[in-house]
Formats: C-alpha cells, structure tokens, sequence
C-alpha cells in the first residue's frame, strides 16, 4: 500500500544511491536466499542497477542495462524519474537464457488521492554471460508504459523549482543499513535555511505508508538549522526473502515554490535470515 502526503524533488546522485545500495546487498550477504541460483543472483543486481537509474534519472545509465536493439526506443522517449520501486518476482525460463521480472512502483492516477503500488513487467535476455533488459518489438509507447510513472500534478504547476535554493541539505540520500523484522528505523535529513527570508515546509509527500514524517516544526528562520525525520516501520511490508528497498520523499519549499526529493535505501531481511545470536 502507498501512502502521498505531501511535496516533490529529484535527487541528483545517482552513483552515490547505485554505491550505497551495492553495499546494502554485499553487507546483507548477496540479499539472496541460499537456495536462490548464480544467474538469479546476477539477474536480481542488474535489475536493482536499472531500477536505480531511473529512479535517479541517470539516462546514460539505464541504456547499459537495455539490449542493444531496445535503447532506441528507450533514448527518443519522454523520461521522468521513478517515486521508487520493489521487486515482486523473477522467473528464469526452464532454458536460463531469458526471464520476467515483476517490480511494483509508486503510480499517481488521477482518480486516487494518494499512489498506488502498479506492477511493472519486463523480460530480460542473458547475452554472454549479462543480463539485459528487452522489449518485445520496437514499441515506444509500450516501452514509456514499461518504465515512466506518471508525472505528479505539481510538477506542471507555473513556477516551479526543482531543488531547493533556499535550503541547503546536508545529503539527499540516507542508507538505513539491514532491516531485520519489524525492527524501526529513523531517517534523519538534516538542512540550513541559507536565505535571508524565512522558509516553510509546505508539503512533505511520502511515497508509502510504511513511512511517517516525525517533524513537527514548518517554518526556519535566515541561518537557522533543521532536519526532516522519518521514521520506518516495514511491518506492512512482508517478505520472505532478503531484498532491497529504496524510498523516495518529496518536499516542497515555500516562497520558493521548489520541490526536492529525498531517498532513502535500506536490506529488508525477513526474521528467518536474522543471524543467531551468540
């Protein structure tokens, strides 16, 4: 379930985002189970590095991760950044030469107040040893389908700013490390109001309800320091198996009238993978 509550941004980093999460999955020990195969493993990481160059809107990026024949396609289409996006499912062909993919992304649809999460369907091919990620026939608006969320109302609005000018963010990206169970987290996004007019926080939009923004205070002063804290509670977000997550927030700045979002990435591991205790 998703959970929009208020603002918009984009995050620029996307080598930063794509290094944490490797980390995130080296450190969770592969963020396989032991029964998953070498190919499967290999498949899972080139999803993950594709998935997080859209989210970050690392065009160039992506194209490594599409077929030849696909980017094309993919170059000559309009492109905006994912909200963010889990994996559902991947299943390899009896042959291990292709599979599907299944990834749920935050979608906006005009009739719903808050996003949903919308299936994604890929097919990926294995060429020597890479997996990479194909469209069926040279099928532009198939292939937007496939990969562009619907861009947020606000993002149209007159005037509107991508990234702050006013608050200067510390980082825009926070790694919450391995999350085992239920076990909460807190996300801390520490900023400066670098303006010489007061600065208000005037819509924080959260990207799924396992989230919850914890601060209270909407309006910095010329030169006075804040942060924007979330906390993370995933027990709505049962898995049986070790995957990443990553999760996007968007916050709105007035008189400005900018939006910049705010990522956060953590290794969801199901209790049944917790190590034992000594």
């Amino acid at each position: 379930m998703l959970k929009m509550q208020t603002g918009e941004t984009r995050v620029g980093n996307s080598a930063l985002a794509a290094g944490l999460l490797a980390a995130m999955w080296l450190l969770s020990g592969g963020a396989l189970p032991l029964a998953a195969s070498s190919s499967e493993q290999s498949l899972r990481t080139r999803v993950e590095g594709l998935y997080g160059a859209l989210q970050q809107g690392s065009w160039a990026e992506v194209e490594k991760y599409l077929a030849k024949e696909s980017r094309p396609t993919f170059r000559y289409q309009e492109k905006k950044p994912l909200l963010g996006y889990q994996i559902d499912s991947i299943k390899l062909d009896p042959s291990g030469n292709t599979a599907a993919v299944v990834v749920m992304v935050p979608t906006l649809l005009p009739i719903a107040p808050q996003p949903i999460l919308k299936p994604q369907k890929t097919q990926w091919r294995l060429v020597r040893g890479v997996w990479y990620c194909e469209f069926s026939k040279p099928d532009p608006q198939a292939a937007q389908a496939a990969f562009i969320a619907p861009s947020h109302p606000q993002a149209h609005a007159p005037g509107l700013r991508l990234g702050s000018e006013d608050l200067k963010f510390q980082y825009v990206w926070v790694s919450l490390g391995e999350t085992h169970g239920s076990e909460m987290k807190v996300a801390r996004f520490p900023f400066t109001n670098i303006s010489n007019h007061n600065v208000s926080l005037a819509e924080v939009e959260i990207s799924c309800d396992c989230l919850r923004l914890k601060t209270q205070q909407k309006e910095f002063k010329p030169g006075e320091a804040g942060v924007i804290e979330f906390e993370f509670n995933p027990s709505s977000l049962q898995s049986d198996r070790v995957q990443a997550l990553t999760l996007a927030v968007v916050v709105k700045t007035q008189p400005e009238n900018a939006v910049t979002k705010l990522t956060m990435g953590t290794a969801l591991v199901p209790d049944s993978e917790k190590p034992a205790g000594p």
